[in-house]
């Protein structure tokens, strides 16, 4: 049975010719959210492009709204404050990205199970899109505990330092004077490019975690979407034709339809 035609199915978009692609059939609820299906080509290039565009969207129009906002004069500095509620330090403003990326990483992965399904590929291949959130909640839990292990130096040095004091004001009594006024001193040096209160033990682990999360998961998002793009949006329909980017049909296919036609005519 063949799903091709040599008539255009939408006359809006005269070069899908493949009745899996009509774009009036797409489910999008059943192409996101259930991974017990199949999906055109077509259809799951709608479905990646959303979740992109959203993703960039969400990402770039925030940032770039407030620099130009804060550019102009306003205050928008609460825009960066992160929210404690959600008890990851993000910006405020990337709150909404967030929440995005990590619903669009479920529904990418059911999007590909859908589309390899269709192509009579294997589904486990649709784990690869999963990596990027698997390498960033790797390098979240390797941060923190970099992070806890960087709060828990931090506070040894601090300990140490009122010791190293008084063995040295205990030998030496001309040092023991000049110690109060050296660290009254010291002590505005050390504070100034310190604004409000030190960072709190899960405030240092949180920013260390994400601090190594983002980077692993954007570099690793990226070549799994060149591989989405390249190979996965490429598959033909049903498994059968030649990998290309478009539903329509090949000069060899519209002759061979037009025989067929001729032949069932006659």
């Amino acid at each position: 049975m063949t799903h091709h035609t040599t008539t255009p199915i939408d006359p809006h978009r005269p070069w899908i010719r493949d009745e899996r692609d009509d774009p009036s059939r797409m489910n999008w609820v059943q192409t996101l959210f259930n991974p017990f299906g199949m999906t055109g080509k077509l259809h799951f290039s709608r479905a990646w492009t959303f979740m992109f565009m959203g993703r960039l969207l969400l990402f770039i129009v925030p940032v770039f709204g407030v620099s130009i906002a804060t550019m102009a004069g306003a205050d928008l500095s609460s825009a960066w404050q992160p929210i404690k509620s959600i008890g990851v330090p993000l910006p405020a403003l990337l709150v909404p990205f967030f929440f995005f990326t990590i619903v669009t990483e479920f529904t990418s992965w059911v999007a590909h199970v859908r589309r390899f399904a269709e192509a009579n590929r294997s589904t486990l291949k649709a784990a690869i899109v999963l990596i990027p959130l698997t390498l960033g909640l790797i390098g979240f839990a390797l941060g923190v505990m970099g992070g806890v292990s960087q709060y828990e130096a931090q506070q040894g040095q601090s300990a140490q330092a009122p010791v190293e004091t008084v063995t040295d004001e205990t030998a030496d009594g001309t040092a023991a004077d000049a110690a109060p006024t050296e660290a009254a001193e010291q002590a505005p040096a050390q504070n100034r490019g310190r604004r409000g209160p030190p960072p709190t033990p899960a405030e240092m682990a949180l920013g260390a975690g994400m601090g190594l999360a983002m980077p692993l998961w954007a570099l690793s998002s990226f070549f799994v979407m060149l591989w989405t793009l390249l190979h996965v949006a490429r598959l033909p329909n049903g498994g059968v034709g030649g990998f290309r980017t478009g539903s329509d049909l090949t000069q060899e296919e519209q002759r061979l339809k037009s025989y067929e036609m001729a032949a069932s005519g006659s």
